[in-house]
């Protein structure tokens, strides 16, 4: 029987560990840095990824290996019929060790280490690419609730001028084609509150995908769309982008390892010696057995194989990685510009919206729904204004979702991983 206190102490210890488990809770806001993590922690692509991390450290472990050529020993026994004393049984034992030279170990283990180098600037550049999926998936839903939640605005506006066209109507105010026109309008606005409510959940399926959680899992998202925009200078980030992006160091270090292995390739022309070790017995019939040991040296001649098809294909291999890093750079430079001018062009959007529009639709949204009740202006005029009212208020928030993605976008172009 278990004593309280130990249980108390196992209870707790499978609590800690099950919290240490689940970082995020199932209902637990979801904040952008929380889904990166989460996403670099188990995004099933991005594991599948690192295991090409584990295949080159097996290559590394074989290159370290203290003789990649294992001994041989060979043994023969057989009977001679002796014509002095009948049947006599011999003996051979032979033992061969292939040895590396020309300093083919060394080699074999920078080439080794330069291909791991290779495979972890490759994988950061995965996870580069994966962050930047995710924090774009996570501002579309953040978007697109921001746009449901003003859908939903909409449809009670809409609601309450229906409500308020059915009184006047009945009051003998208003025509009943306008107070079905009012009707209409709520009706429409139920519609594009669905529709709002359907893109956002699908945005959400989006990002459960790249957080490697299951289908039903609730996500409550916890940020904000409003940031302030800075001015970035473009010779930084262009310069930022070349040191730091991690597919240009994986084409770097692609050119290092061709070259290792090349110069591995040509100390492999000098051929290794086979060492070996011989012991011998033979049966001399009454002088006893004669005992022979002694040994030998077996070197392969390169005559006719010197490594020429090796050394042209990994000639190709340089070549192409010398190409690779011309090509990459220039990807750079070009995806560096086009994020900074959208980057700019989003900015100064959002920037407009705030300091000249914003203000002037809440307060407009106020004045028609008063002079609405007021008698003051008819339904079609209210129309015509909330109208253009809603598509400047919906037309901020994707504004402020352009901005979200061009930032995303831009981090990605100049390689940061945060």
């Amino acid at each position: 029987m278990m004593k309280p206190k130990y249980f108390v102490i196992v209870l707790f210890s499978f609590l800690f560990c099950s919290v240490l488990a689940y970082p995020v809770k199932a209902n637990a806001p979801l904040t952008v840095e929380q889904a990166v993590q989460t996403a670099l922690e188990v995004n099933p692509d991005l594991l599948a990824a690192r295991q090409e991390l584990e295949v080159a450290r097996g290559r590394k472990v074989n290159a370290f290996l203290f003789n990649r050529f294992n001994p041989s020993i060979r043994g023969r026994v057989w009977n001679r019929k002796n014509p002095g004393s009948g049947n006599e049984t011999d003996s051979q034992v032979l033992l061969q060790q292939e040895v590396e030279v020309a300093g083919q170990r060394g080699l074999r283990r920078e080439e080794a280490v330069r291909n791991m180098s290779r495979v972890t600037a490759q994988i950061r550049d995965r996870e580069r690419l994966i962050i930047g999926q995710v924090k774009r998936a996570f501002f579309q839903a953040l978007t697109l609730k921001k746009a449901l939640t003003l859908r939903e605005e909409i449809e009670t506006l809409n609601r309450r001028i229906r409500d308020a066209s059915q009184a006047r109507f009945q009051a003998g105010v208003i025509p009943i084609m306008e107070y079905n026109l009012a009707a209409i309008r709520y009706g429409q606005a139920r519609k594009e509150t669905f529709a709002a409510e359907a893109s956002f959940q699908n945005s959400l399926v989006n990002l459960r995908r790249l957080l490697g959680w299951e289908p039903d899992r609730s996500i409550e998202l916890n940020g904000q769309l409003r940031t302030a925009p800075k001015s970035l200078p473009l010779p930084d980030l262009l310069q930022r982008a070349q040191i730091q992006r991690p597919d240009l160091v994986a084409a770097k270090r692609e050119v290092a390892r061709a070259k290792a292995a090349m110069d591995l390739t040509r100390r492999l022309i000098v051929p290794n010696p086979t060492l070996q070790g011989i012991y011998w017995t033979e049966t001399e019939g009454p002088q006893g057995v004669s005992k022979l040991v002694g040994g030998g040296i077996s070197i392969p001649l390169p005559v006719f194989d010197r490594k020429q098809g090796e050394l042209v294909t990994q000639g190709g291999e340089l070549n192409r990685g010398r190409h690779q890093i011309v090509a990459v750079t220039r990807n750079i430079e070009q995806e560096v510009k086009t994020a900074f001018q959208a980057y700019e062009a989003a900015r100064q959007s959002v920037e407009v919206f705030e300091e000249e529009v914003l203000e002037r639709i809440d307060e407009n949204f106020r004045f028609i729904e008063d002079a609405y009740r007021e008698g003051k202006i008819g339904l079609l005029q209210l129309i015509v204004v909330q109208d253009d009212l809603i598509l400047a208020q919906l037309s901020y928030v994707s504004s402020l979702g352009q901005f979200r993605e061009a930032e995303v976008n831009l981090a990605q172009a100049v390689g940061e991983l945060s």
